[in-house]
């Protein structure tokens, strides 16, 4: 499995767990009949966990950033995908921002809109040059 494939199941782990207001334990229950190595099951869960555990921090950010959204008002998608790379940006320092915004948009594409690729970016990249919430990265 990709780094790529990883974060698709993240990202479908925190939309059931966001949505469905399913355990991690039941959303773990995406893994299941994927190839996953326990390297890339140990960055899916860093993934999730990591998020989870910062949602009041990277709702307050992103919702600083969203002009004219407010975050509630957000797709599903968009909301859970844009807090999965927030989290990535400022937690996960051996990955560049710019390849975590790059995945972000395509993984937008691919599970909501062409719009919500753009809209993804614009987000990240305002966040990226104007924000102080990435200065403190562990």
């Amino acid at each position: 499995m990709s780094r790529r494939l990883a974060r698709e199941k993240a990202l479908q782990m925190l939309f059931q767990m966001d949505v469905g207001q399913n355990s991690l334990e039941m959303a773990k229950l995406t893994l299941l009949g994927a190839e996953i190595s326990p390297q890339d099951e140990s960055f899916v869960l860093k993934l999730v966990d990591g998020t989870r555990n910062c949602l009041e921090e990277l709702d307050t950010c992103i919702n600083q950033y969203a002009e004219e959204w407010d975050i509630g008002r957000m797709a599903k998608v968009d909301k859970n995908l844009l807090r999965m790379a927030l989290y990535e940006m400022k937690y996960l320092e051996d990955i560049p921002h710019s390849v975590t915004i790059n995945e972000a948009i395509d993984l937008a594409k691919k599970f909501s809109s062409e719009e919500s690729g753009k809209f993804v970016n614009g987000i990240l990249d305002k966040i990226q040059k104007e924000s102080d919430f990435l200065k403190g990265r562990l």
